[in-house]
C-alpha cells in the first residue's frame, strides 16, 4: 500500500494570542450590548389615577430642585402630608387618610422630587436638599401661615430638621416611625450594599432589572411593608410598581439606598420647640416599639401612638386607625402633649 504524506495547508495559522484576543473582544462586545440593553431607559407608563382621590386637584410647584407635584383640597389651616422615602414611594401612601381632613383643613399631599409624579432629575441629592424642598413647599403652600406636618420614615426626619431650623414655617408635627438613616424596617446598609449602590452602572442595573420589577415590588410590600400580606391589594401593587419603574426613578432611590440621604434625627428632635406626636407600627421586627420610646424621650413634648398590627405603611394598612389617631391629635386648638414619664 502506498503511504500518502499529509498535505500541509497553505493558509497561515492564527497565533494563539490572536485567537484569545479575538475571543475576548467578542465577549466584551456581547457584554456591552447586554449591558446597554439592560440599562436602557424604561418605558414611561402613566401613573394610575388611583394615586390620589378624584376630589383632589393635582398641581405643580416649581422648586429650586425641580417640579414638585401635589394634590390639594379643602379650606382652613394648611396641613402637609409627606410620604416616606423608599421603593415606589409617593403621596399614595397617605391617600386613604388625608381626604378625611379636607373638611377642616387645607390639605396638601406631596410627591417629593424624585418620586411619584414629580420630576426625577439626575442630581447628587443629599438629605439637606429635601429639607430645602420642604421649606420651599411650606412657604409657598402655607400662604404665610405655619403648616401642620404629617410625615413618615426618612421624610419625617427631613420634616423634623425643617421644624428645628425654620420654626416659623411649622406649627406642629405628627411623625410616623421617623428614621434619619432611612432604614427603618426596610433595608440595612452594609459596606457591600453601600459600594454596590454607589457604583453608577451597577446600581442602576440592579435597580432597573431587579429592585423595581413588579415581582420585587410585590415581594417587598408583602414581606416588609405590610404586617398582613393579604391586605396588599392589586391597586397598591400597580401604583407602587409603576412609580418605581418610571424613567429616572432610580436617581433619588439609589441616593437613598446608598445612605447619602441620611440626616441627624436625634439632634433635630432635641431642637424642636413645636408640639410633636409620634406614631408607630408595632409589627416591624427591625424597628421595635422600644426604638419609638427612645425617640419619644428625645423630644421635649411628645406622645406615642402604637398600631400593634401594622407595618411601616400603617397609613394604608390601618388607615382607619391612623385617621382616628391624627384627628385626636388635631382636635381643637393645638395643645402641648406632655411626654410619658
Amino acid at each position: 500500500m502506498l503511504a500518502i504524506d499529509p498535505v500541509e495547508s497553505t493558509q497561515p495559522k492564527l497565533p494563539a494570542t490572536a485567537w484569545r484576543i479575538g475571543l475576548g473582544a467578542g465577549l466584551a462586545g456581547a457584554l456591552l450590548v447586554a449591558l446597554k440593553y439592560a440599562l436602557r431607559p424604561p418605558t414611561r407608563r402613566p401613573v394610575p389615577d388611583t394615586i390620589s382621590p378624584a376630589s383632589f386637584a393635582t398641581k405643580v410647584l416649581h422648586t429650586s430642585r425641580g417640579e414638585l407635584v401635589y394634590h390639594e383640597a379643602g379650606h382652613g389651616r394648611p396641613i402637609l402630608f409627606v410620604h416616606n422615602v423608599g421603593l415606589g414611594a409617593s403621596s399614595y401612601e397617605w391617600a386613604r387618610v388625608y381626604p378625611a381632613f379636607a373638611g377642616d383643613f387645607r390639605v396638601f399631599a406631596l410627591d417629593l422630587i424624585g418620586f411619584g409624579e414629580s420630576s426625577r432629575p439626575e442630581l447628587p441629592f443629599v438629605g439637606e436638599d429635601f429639607v430645602c424642598i420642604l421649606a420651599e413647599a411650606a412657604r409657598a403652600l402655607g400662604g404665610g401661615e405655619p403648616v401642620i406636618v404629617v410625615a413618615s420614615g426618612l421624610s419625617a426626619a427631613f420634616c423634623a430638621q425643617l421644624a428645628a431650623r425654620h420654626p416659623e414655617l411649622v406649627a406642629r408635627l405628627i411623625l410616623h416611625m421617623p428614621d434619619g438613616s432611612g432604614h427603618c424596617g426596610q433595608h440595612r446598609l452594609t459596606r457591600l450594599s453601600r459600594f454596590i449602590y454607589r457604583a453608577p452602572l451597577l446600581g442602576r442595573f440592579l435597580y432597573r432589572n431587579h429592585l423595581s420589577t413588579r415581582a420585587a415590588v410585590t415581594h417587598w410590600l408583602r414581606k416588609a411593608a405590610f404586617a398582613e400580606p393579604a391586605l396588599v391589594t392589586e391597586e397598591t401593587i400597580q401604583v407602587v410598581a409603576t412609580c418605581a419603574g418610571q424613567p429616572g426613578a432610580e436617581f433619588a432611590a439609589l441616593r437613598w439606598l446608598s445612605g447619602r440621604l441620611s440626616v441627624d434625627l436625634a439632634a433635630a428632635l432635641q431642637a424642636i420647640t413645636q408640639p410633636v406626636a409620634l406614631t408607630w407600627g408595632g409589627a416591624v421586627p427591625a424597628a421595635p416599639i422600644a426604638l419609638g420610646r427612645e425617640l419619644q424621650q428625645l423630644a421635649r413634648a411628645t406622645s406615642l401612638t402604637i398600631f400593634p398590627e401594622s407595618g411601616i405603611l400603617a397609613a394604608r394598612e390601618s388607615s382607619a386607625e391612623m385617621t382616628a389617631a391624627l384627628k385626636e391629635q388635631l382636635r381643637g386648638d393645638l395643645r402641648l402633649v406632655q411626654k410619658a414619664s
